[in-house]
């Protein structure tokens, strides 16, 4: 089994994204490799965090007292969590709702994200070091949107804090993050979960982590924006469902009842990751204990099939 190389993608979703810290555990205790991770927007948080050190436990401890401490709760991205916490429209669907009901001065509207890319950076900054990702214990890529082009923008170096920063900023919650020459907006714009990037990490299997959930029951009586967003939604899932068929398993926490920008629920998101992960565990070893007898050219043959 050692010798298959297993790939991790890691999707979006804030404060849910988290679950993924759950499903990490839950693989790593049960002995599953992790040998590439690719995360979008908070999946590539998580995956920086996680790469950069390979001690999943050791990173658990540190998120969670961090999150529990007081420099967390002062940190200005909850001026944006304390706005929107009561819908449960998407990031970007809350923030068009935040904007509308006027919960920003006039001043606010004129610039081009309710907070800056420094509150971004301020959060950040106490999570991962400014280390080259090139140097992560575990190979790492970030997705990210150029703005300019709509170009999806792959990074494979550079500075970690400057990486995820692009794969996170949100539009509309925050600025495009310019990292060289591009201006970066959030990954999972058109990456939800970047199967396809961990799929090129000259791996054998990829095993996609998907906080993406079912669409909500309408209401009866929907305003026209609801009504955009939630068609919205429906051209994602859409999207989601074809990104995700190229995964060999797909691993989907049950938090969708826990309001994205809740932080506050974190280790009851990180449990609900390791649940989603455990039953899929047996499925994995058989997998890779298949492809082990396959030989390696094999293995790559077949991949290249699947890509044509």
């Amino acid at each position: 089994m050692t010798s298959v190389r297993v790939g991790l993608a890691l999707g979006g979703g804030a404060a849910r994204g988290l679950s993924h810290l759950g499903v990490i555990r839950a693989l790593r205790r049960a002995e599953i490799p992790i040998d590439a991770v690719a995360g979008a927007s908070m999946g590539a948080l998580v995956g920086a965090l996680f790469c950069a050190r390979g001690d999943i436990e050791q990173v658990l401890a540190d998120a969670v007292r961090f999150m529990g401490s007081e420099e967390f709760e002062k940190a200005r991205i909850h001026r944006l969590r304390r706005g929107v916490i009561e819908s449960d429209l998407g990031v970007r669907a809350a923030m068009s709702r935040y904007l509308t009901r006027g919960r920003v001065l006039a001043s606010t509207v004129a610039r081009p994200s309710v907070l800056s890319a420094d509150d971004l950076y301020e959060l950040l900054e106490f999570f991962i070091d400014d280390q080259e990702i090139r140097t992560f214990r575990i190979p790492f890529r970030a997705v990210a949107v150029d703005i300019s082009t709509g170009e999806e923008v792959v990074f494979r170096s550079g500075s970690a804090i400057d990486v995820v920063a692009a794969s996170s900023a949100v539009p509309g919650a925050f600025p495009p993050i310019k990292v060289e020459d591009r201006e970066c907006i959030d990954g999972g714009t058109t990456n939800m979960v970047p199967v396809s990037v961990a799929r090129e990490m000259d791996v054998d299997y990829v095993i996609a982590s998907n906080v993406s959930h079912e669409l909500p029951v309408p209401r009866d009586s929907m305003r026209a924006l609801e009504v955009y967003f939630h068609t919205h939604r429906i051209t994602k899932l859409a999207l989601l469902k074809h990104l995700l068929k190229d995964a060999d398993m797909v691993i989907t926490p049950k938090v969708g009842h826990i309001h994205w920008a809740d932080f506050s629920r974190r280790e009851e998101i990180i449990e609900a990751g390791a649940q989603a992960a455990e039953p899929a565990i047996e499925r994995i070893r058989d997998d890779l204990k298949r492809l082990a007898r396959i030989p390696k050219f094999l293995r790559r043959r077949k991949e290249s099939l699947r890509a044509d």
